[in-house]
């Protein structure tokens, strides 16, 4: 039991009091004293609603109790500094406002009124649009036909969608562009490699209605071909040719292919879009045997979706010994080679795929560099990825070898009115004490998408701070990491073999750049909250069972 903890429900029934609209009468959810400071906790409300309760420097807020993103409880979160942090993907909300702060996701929180009362009762009221969702949409500007100024966005994924929302948001009235070479709305890539059990509702961000109610412009099927900095001018495949003011790129990157013979039969799938994922579910079934090439996220997630989807033959043939050592260590890597063989799929590692062999109808077989055939009926190429900059070659603004894009820290490139964000940008990364990379994770993507936004407007400035934060799950095992950087040693908390445990990942500074936790939540979403404050967490702050590094987050005490 909580200390100070009363049954107030006599008190509740007493203390409603009549309100106008368009707000619910108040209503007594708890006492001021149930709630601990840096403490979440979710009482009753009014219409069969919870409201969530934030004691944040003694100060009581009331917010929505489901994060916008998933649904996650938000209550098994993380209060930070003014704001709250999901527990399974990290999306961040100010206590305040409600507002989103920091992605995956799009949508805020719904903000209540909150009074406490002499005697200590926490009085709420909600307003009754509040109550018919659990997100809600922060307020946007439309368009003024007397602005002169087009932002173009190109590319049509999720850091183009954020970019857009957060134009409107910040006040920015001009016209705007999606450019996309997609024939659908923008969506959620990153599912489709998960799970065949989904409809393209599922995954779609915002329908048709939206993008009219704020005026934002999407060309579809409108691929980039050329562009000029120097004119401000975007060329696409359809001869459309579109002048900017200013321009933000997110084209992201495509699968890589690799050099195999044969690589043009039927039944041979990469994975990017909506299009693939439903070309390839349309192919599997229980009688097929598959194979993935790959030892990557994509690869492995995909070997696991078909899988649980069909239950048919699958093999995953891979270069690396083990998969995913490179991101999560050696121990791990071993325990998900254990998960994936007792889930009977065949990993045959330290090989690869050179040839494809069929007939008329497709894809029959494949032969491996040590000589052995196997049978496949669906090949899936997991290989890697590239950058999607080509229409960039003679545009004026540098590429790097990669095919990469460096940006600064407002995501600006070196040429002026040109932002660039996502998979493709090779930006300065908070978290990794500023060093530049790219990240191919959609969470990154969008807060890119938001931080551009926000400058592209130009009312307000800000920097690159989020904290990149990565959830997968392979046959229902979660698997939640947050920070980047290189590692030179995994110190692992808890059980491997029963998927319960705590990694962290430390480098030749003996600093902590990122941490995967496994059925530990909300840990992950606590050391992205510490180092969003700029803390760093070292080796020696693990090892102190009286003084848990967790704690730090609820007070000014500084990791060393």
């Amino acid at each position: 039991m909580k200390p100070f903890e009363v049954d107030l429900s006599y008190l509740r029934a007493m203390k409603e009091k009549p309100v106008t609209e368009p707000y619910t009468k108040p209503m007594a959810v708890c006492h001021s004293m149930e709630v601990l400071e840096h403490e979440m906790r979710e009482f009753d409300f009014t219409h069969g609603r919870k409201v969530l309760i934030v004691k944040y420097q003694g100060q009581i807020h009331a917010l929505g109790n489901t994060c916008t993103h998933y649904g996650a409880p938000m209550k098994a979160g993380v209060v930070g500094d003014g704001r709250i942090r999901c527990p399974w993907h990290g999306a961040c909300f100010n206590l305040e406002t409600g507002d989103i702060e920091e992605c995956p996701g799009l949508d805020s929180l719904p903000r209540y009124k909150v009074e406490v009362e002499r005697g200590g009762l926490v009085m709420v009221q909600a307003k009754l649009k509040d109550l018919d969702s659990t997100k809600r949409v922060k307020t946007m500007a439309k368009r003024d036909p007397e602005n002169p100024l087009t932002y173009v966005l190109v590319g049509g994924g999720p850091s183009s969608q954020v970019c857009a929302e957060t134009l409107r948001k910040e006040g920015f009235t001009g016209r705007i562009v999606i450019v996309s070479q997609e024939s659908y709305l923008p969506y959620d890539r990153s599912r489709l490699s998960t799970t065949f059990n989904l409809k393209f509702d599922d995954v779609q961000y915002r329908p048709q209605q939206f993008y009219d109610e704020y005026n934002i412009e999407v060309l579809l099927n409108s691929k980039a071909i050329e562009a000029s900095v120097e004119e401000k001018l975007l060329i696409m495949s359809n001869d459309k040719r579109l002048f900017y003011d200013k321009m933000y790129i997110a084209t992201g990157s495509s699968p890589r292919e690799i050099p195999i013979k044969g690589f043009k039969f039927a039944n041979v799938f990469t994975m990017r879009g909506f299009d693939d994922w439903r070309r390839l579910k349309k192919a599997i079934g229980k009688d097929i045997p598959v194979i993935c090439v790959g030892s990557s996220f994509i690869a492995m997630e995909l070997a696991q979706a078909i899988k649980s989807y069909k239950q048919c033959s699958v093999t995953v043939v891979s270069r690396a010994k083990f998969p995913m050592q490179e991101q999560y260590g050696l121990k791990i890597a071993e325990r998900i080679l254990k998960m994936y063989n007792e889930k009977m799929i065949t990993m045959i590692t330290e090989t690869a795929v050179v040839e494809a062999c069929g007939d008329h109808l497709g894809i029959t077989h494949v032969v491996l560099n040590d000589g052995r055939r196997l049978p496949c009926k669906v090949l899936v190429i997991g290989a890697g990825i590239k950058f999607n900059t080509n229409f960039l070659i003679g545009s004026g603004l540098p590429i790097n070898a990669d095919g990469s894009i460096e940006a600064d820290l407002y995501l600006q490139t070196i040429v002026n009115d040109v932002y660039v964000g996502g998979d493709i940008a090779n930006a300065p990364v908070y978290s990794d004490f500023s060093q530049s990379s790219t990240i191919g994770h959609i969470q990154v993507a969008q807060n890119h998408g938001y931080v551009a936004g926000v400058n592209m407007c130009g009312s307000r400035q800000i920097e690159v701070r989020s904290v990149p934060y990565y959830t997968t799950k392979l046959f229902n095992v979660t698997f939640r990491c947050s920070g980047y950087g290189l590692f030179s040693d995994v110190i692992v908390e808890g059980d491997l073999d029963k998927f319960y445990f705590v990694a962290y990942y430390v480098d030749n500074q003996d600093r902590v750049v990122s941490v995967l936790s496994c059925n530990r939540d909300p840990i992950a979403s606590q050391f992205a909250e510490l180092r969003s404050q700029g803390r760093i967490l070292r080796r020696t702050d693990l090892i102190d069972p009286k003084n848990p590094w967790v704690n730090r987050l609820k007070g000014p005490i500084q990791c060393r």
